[in-house]
């Protein structure tokens, strides 16, 4: 059994954003509540707050926005995208908006990227080449943008670069790999290491299929101003009660029914609207989702020997709770949990 007990951990949270039509405010209302989570989770001591976002359905769609909106509220906590499939983005327009984000936080833009899979390929570049090659070209492009790449000459002679720039942005970079092979690539682009709640399957467990991406980003990082940076989002539940039990239970029995995608929202796609390669782990394995009391998910992280390597441990918030539901979540951590795990509120 792996004892991190006596490791400083920082601890992070994940929302999609989630939000239902059919509810008192809607997608506003959705919005806002995620701008409110950073509020609390910062009160709570939480080191980052990551957004993911989803196109074409009730989840976020654009994180940087929100983002911004977050940096206005909060003063510490650290604002991350989890991830953007830089796929779908323009490379040179995406590098604009994350440095005006990351000026109005005050440097605290965390960018979580990957370069996703080809869903939406035919709507957002339609007529292009092959996925995997395209969509890594816009990486490669995005990082080059942010490092100060020149796309051309004025007539003045002043060089066309991407402005603002943001400065240290590029040392807060993280890759969402799918791959033993993607997370050595990641490192190979001095990129730090952004764990999902779905991992390779590589006939290990999955924690253990983590820990071999974890290793091979260690080996392949070739910077020597640091050392790489690693977070491991998890879904656990530490129930306090029946009634929180029951909730987290049967939110642990659908997931477990109807893979990642069957936890949404009221008015969300249903995972049979949805093209396929948009709802199931594919190749991978789904996290395993954790419910006891306090002491029994402790005791659960503890032998977690992907946990106990990585340097944040990241909450998986289910969409399809409510704001509040969530909120009691993160409380819950911070209090019963993660100072057991040597977290320490920021």
């Amino acid at each position: 059994m792996a004892d991190n007990s006596a490791k400083r951990i920082e601890l992070g949270f994940l929302t999609n954003g989630a939000f239902s039509d059919a509810a008192s405010g809607g997608a506003a209302e959705g919005h806002k509540d995620v701008v409110d989570l950073f509020r609390i989770a910062e009160q709570l001591g939480y080191q980052r707050g990551w957004l993911r976002n989803r196109h074409f359905d009730n989840y976020v769609a654009s994180p940087l926005p929100l983002l911004a909106a977050a940096a206005q509220v909060t003063s510490r906590i650290k604002l991350g995208t989890a991830i953007i499939p830089v796929g779908y983005e323009h490379p040179i327009r995406l590098a604009e908006d994350a440095a005006t984000v990351d000026l109005l936080a005050d440097g605290r833009l965390e960018l979580g990227l990957a370069g996703g899979i080809p869903t939406f390929q035919s709507i957002f570049h339609p007529n292009e080449g092959p996925w995997e090659e395209a969509s890594q070209g816009r990486v490669s492009e995005f990082l080059a943008a942010l490092a100060g790449k020149v796309y051309g000459t004025s007539p003045a002679g002043d060089d066309y670069v991407v402005r603002p720039k943001g400065a240290g942005l590029l040392d807060r970079v993280w890759y969402g790999p799918g791959s033993v092979a993607t997370a050595t690539r990641a490192a190979e682009q001095g990129m730090d290491l952004l764990l999902s709640a779905i991992g390779p399957n590589m006939g290990l467990s999955f924690e253990e299929a983590q820990l071999a991406q974890i290793q091979a980003h260690r080996t392949a990082w070739t910077r020597n101003d640091r050392r790489p940076r690693v977070s491991a989002a998890r879904l656990f539940f530490p129930a306090l009660n029946d009634s929180q039990r029951s909730l987290y239970q049967a939110f642990s029995d659908l997931r477990a029914s109807g893979g990642p995608a069957a936890a949404r929202p009221q008015g969300a796609l249903n995972p049979t609207d949805r093209p396929p390669q948009a709802n199931r782990a594919g190749p991978g394995l789904m996290s395993p989702v954790f419910v006891g009391d306090p002491a029994e998910v402790i005791a659960y992280l503890k032998a977690d020997v992907a946990v106990a390597e990585a340097g944040e441990l990241m909450i998986f918030l289910p969409p399809n709770f409510t704001h509040r539901e969530n909120v009691t979540l993160l409380e819950a951590i911070a209090t019963h949990v993660a100072p057991a795990l040597g977290w320490s509120p920021a």
